[in-house]
């Protein structure tokens, strides 16, 4: 019985140590009071990226932030995800700690925690991104089809 629980901790342990993906289809979009920007297409040449924050127990109890070009886009909760409408052309992407958030949710004054990615869109192109923590508290951003 022993060796079970252990087996069962080690388990649990492991998964909670990063974030897991989170299938399209089973992600919730964000609510629109957290998508600051880029919300609706501005023309018929936009190019879309879609963000998804994987599910785990890192960062679990905090919204965590994406910007494009500079411009805060999104807070997102464990299983969200965001379709952000951009000019095409060369985008970076940021995501951390949400600069909005309070206590040990906010950004840490004077720490750049942000993980960036560039991509190039062309008029009418759509990628997905997904947005993951690792056991460790860093963020990355993965491409995913």
């Amino acid at each position: 019985m022993k060796k079970i629980c252990l087996l069962l901790l080690l388990m649990f342990c492991a998964n909670g140590c990063a974030s897991i993906p989170v299938p399209i289809s089973e992600a919730k979009q964000v609510p629109p009071d957290r998508i600051l920007a880029f919300q609706t297409p501005t023309s018929d040449k936009n190019a879309v990226l879609t963000m998804i924050r994987d599910q785990g127990m890192p960062g679990s109890g905090c919204y965590y932030a994406v910007s494009i070009n500079g411009i805060l886009a999104a807070r997102l909760a464990p299983t969200e995800f965001a379709r952000l409408y951009t000019e095409p052309g060369e985008i970076l992407i940021r995501y951390g700690r949400d600069p909005q958030g309070k206590g040990l949710c906010g950004s840490f004054e004077g720490i750049d925690n942000w993980t960036q990615r560039e991509t190039f869109l062309k008029p009418g192109e759509q990628k997905s991104f997904r947005l993951t923590i690792d056991g460790e508290g860093k963020t990355d951003i993965q491409r995913f089809e």
